[in-house]
């Protein structure tokens, strides 16, 4: 299907879409703060948001791969009231090494993925929102490969905080990252906070996916293969 009948039958279905300068400037904002989305994973079936995945590839000042959604900022997230006006809207980034096969389909590499489109899904079929320090369980590993099962938001770790949203004409998009976790580390994220687990990892910034990194409240790794 071209482009443009892509368009006109996701405009027929009703889906949330950003308008076409609102895409120019999330695209811009993408360019500017993380790098160019030379490469998009284009979503084929869309019932309700339109969801890309723009992917920036390893450079030599950024040796890692940026996987960013391009869409999930169409809606409109069930915010609490005090909230209105600023994190109704949001976008989600995950950041993989550069030796990972982004093109394999087999679920050891394209978890990532699958989380990233999962969650950014979450606020609609769910009803609710999605921000900073919020924790999402898998309900199991996200793959045979890892015992990484549970993800944290936060704020992109490569921006300062001018670049953590973007500013549209009707709406301000927050950026957030996953942080896949082990269980352990969401139980210590719960009793303590957020900041509290990010300082117990500042090992592991960037916060690159490692699917058998050490586990932060264990002495030993979580996983060995």
């Amino acid at each position: 299907m071209s482009f443009f009948k892509r368009k006109k039958k996701e405009k027929e279905l009703n889906l949330e879409l950003y308008s076409d300068q609102e895409l120019e400037q999330l695209d811009t904002f993408i360019s500017e703060h993380f790098g160019s989305a030379d490469n998009v994973f284009h979503e084929i079936v869309s019932p309700d948001i339109h969801l890309d995945i723009g992917i920036i590839a390893p450079t030599s000042e950024r040796n890692y791969y940026t996987l960013v959604t391009m869409g999930m900022g169409a809606h409109k997230m069930n915010i609490p009231p005090q909230l209105e006006g600023f994190f109704g809207y949001a976008e989600l980034m995950i950041v993989l090494p550069p030796d990972w096969k982004i093109e394999d389909n087999s679920e050891e590499w394209y978890w990532p993925i699958r989380l990233l489109k999962g969650l950014a899904r979450l606020p609609i079929n769910c009803d609710t929102w999605l921000g900073f320090g919020h924790t999402i369980d898998n309900q199991g590993p996200f793959a045979d490969t890892t015992n990484l099962s549970s993800s944290m938001l936060v704020s992109p770790f490569s921006v300062e905080e001018k670049g953590t949203f973007v500013d549209m004409d009707s709406k301000r998009v927050h950026f957030y990252q996953i942080i896949p976790l082990y269980n352990e580390e969401v139980n210590y994220k719960l009793e303590q906070d957020a900041e509290s687990l990010l300082e117990l990892m500042k090992d592991e910034y960037p916060f690159i996916i490692n699917p058998n990194r050490k586990n932060y409240y264990k002495s030993e790794n979580a996983y060995k293969s």
